[in-house]
């Protein structure tokens, strides 16, 4: 499912950005919280402060930061070109006032409240061109500078340029102590990753690597060679969701280390079968053994959608019959006209359910459902979309709790037109409750009649789940 709302943008957590501070600088940062639906118009981020003595992590308005220029290598700069200089850890807008040798320019930098203008010396591969970033493009586009850098090779000049190159260590993917994961096509233990650190690059696409749960019989840390095509950076961290789906592709712990798998059965208290095809068999775990699998394609992790999750269990005809078998007793069919929840899958949205009507049934576990809260961008209508069976569940019954909730009790809270997925840390007042929220780590207030018991839909029936220990709750919250 995918809400359609212009506020949320498309930051993605560890983005590299720049951040606009007071004095007019920009300096590069990196998203660790994009914006959620409770932070709409603010980003969590990590960079140095202007003196680089320390790492300064804050949110800031989205206003206030962009994406990083895209890199231009070896231009040249004429006098009068506007320009950003690289010095005291950022960027500093100013002018080019001098061309000097060794590829040096004299730099002029805005003065404020009257200043004098004040000039330093800039090496080339310090300085780029100043660009503004407009309306979710940069000004002046890439094919405008191409354009303008043809014109000026065209004319004469006497300037001697020097090109200098960054040195860069060998031809190394990943560099020592680099956090990693690793696989191995040793048989049965395929499809599996085990965490480890990166101890020397050793030539020809091969590392030496420490592992960090596997040891020797002396207790000492097993080292071992890797090859590059072996390894890969350890995913990153994702905000928890409160349940898995049937037919879910995920990441198992066992035996120390991360197995791909499907879900192919959810059973009471927050556990799961999982399938794995390698080798072929069915265990049980605990929710907090299980993560969202992350594909790394092309230099970017990319999440599991719907639809290759389904071509994976396709593949599998013994899964298919096992789900078959299970899933007899409680496969639920929604006529049109029923009254639903929808969930969504949205960065920032995970777990958030929405009420909905069934429209129609599209076949193949597909239905067609109009929002009874959500509209289209427009505003004209109310939005329709395509949800998978998996995705949807009947409004759930006997939800209006008369009494007082209790403390670090399981809830769902009304806000921004869906329920979320929270627990109650602290009773305000009789009717008044903080309700602590495990996927975006935020703290919010609710009134009693916007709070209901929190149900899960499994194997065709409501369960309330058992509650979450206070240390798990907290464990996320308490490391920042």
């Amino acid at each position: 499912m995918k809400i359609r709302r212009q506020s949320q943008g498309p930051l993605s957590k560890g983005d590299q950005i720049e951040v606009k501070r007071p004095n007019g600088a920009y300096y590069a940062a990196t998203v660790l919280r994009p914006p959620s639906a409770m932070q709409i118009n603010m980003v969590f981020i990590e960079y140095h402060a202007e003196d680089g003595s320390k790492c300064v992590r804050g949110y800031v308005d989205l206003t206030h930061v962009r994406p990083s220029p895209p890199l231009e290598l070896n231009r040249c700069f004429k006098i009068g070109d506007a320009v950003d200089a690289y010095w005291e850890n950022g960027w500093h807008q100013g002018v080019v006032r001098d061309l000097l040798k060794d590829s040096k320019y004299v730099v002029g930098f805005h003065g404020n409240e009257g200043k004098v203008e004040e000039k330093s010396e800039i090496h080339q591969c310090n300085l780029r061109l100043h660009r503004e970033w407009d309306d979710g493009s940069w000004v002046p586009s890439m094919a405008e500078l191409a354009n303008s850098s043809n014109e000026n090779d065209d004319k004469p000049r006497n300037v001697k340029l020097k090109i200098v190159f960054r040195k860069k260590q060998a031809d190394a993917e990943f560099r020592k102590g680099d956090e990693v994961e690793i696989t191995s096509d040793e048989e049965g233990f395929k499809g599996s990753w085990y965490n480890a650190v990166i101890v020397e690059y050793r030539g020809n696409d091969n590392y030496l690597v420490e592992y960090s749960t596997s040891r020797k019989e002396d207790g000492v840390p097993l080292r071992a060679e890797a090859k590059a095509q072996h390894i890969r950076p350890c995913p990153p961290e994702l905000s928890p969701v409160a349940s898995f789906c049937l037919r879910e592709v995920v990441d198992a712990r066992y035996n120390d280390g991360w197995w791909i798998g499907v879900i192919s059965r959810v059973l009471d208290g927050s556990k799961y079968a999982v399938y794995f095809s390698l080798p072929d068999e069915e265990l049980e775990f605990d929710h907090l053994k299980l993560r969202i699998h992350q594909d790394w394609k092309n230099g970017k992790w990319i999440i599991a959608s719907e639809e290759n999750s389904r071509r994976l269990v396709m593949n599998s005809n013994r899964l298919l019959h096992k789900m078959d078998v299970n899933e007899k007793g409680f496969r639920v069919k929604f006529p049109k006209g029923t009254r639903v929840e929808v969930k969504s899958d949205e960065p920032g949205f995970e777990g958030s359910w929405y009420s909905a009507i069934i429209v129609d049934s599209l076949g193949n576990d597909k239905y067609l459902v109009e929002y009874l809260t959500l509209k289209t961008e427009d505003l004209g209508a109310y939005l329709r979309e395509e949800a998978y069976a998996s995705y949807i569940r009947p409004r759930p019954q006997h939800a209006r709790c008369t009494r007082r909730y209790k403390l670090f009790e399981n809830v769902d809270a009304w806000y921004n037109d869906g329920w979320w997925i929270g627990q109650v840390i602290k009773v305000l007042t009789t009717w008044k409750y903080a309700v602590y929220f495990q996927t975006t780590n935020e703290v919010m207030e609710f009134e009693h009649n916007d709070l209901r018991l929190h149900q899960e839909w499994i194997n065709g029936k409501w369960i309330i789940p058992s509650k979450v220990r206070k240390s798990r709750i907290y464990k996320k919250k308490t490391c920042l």
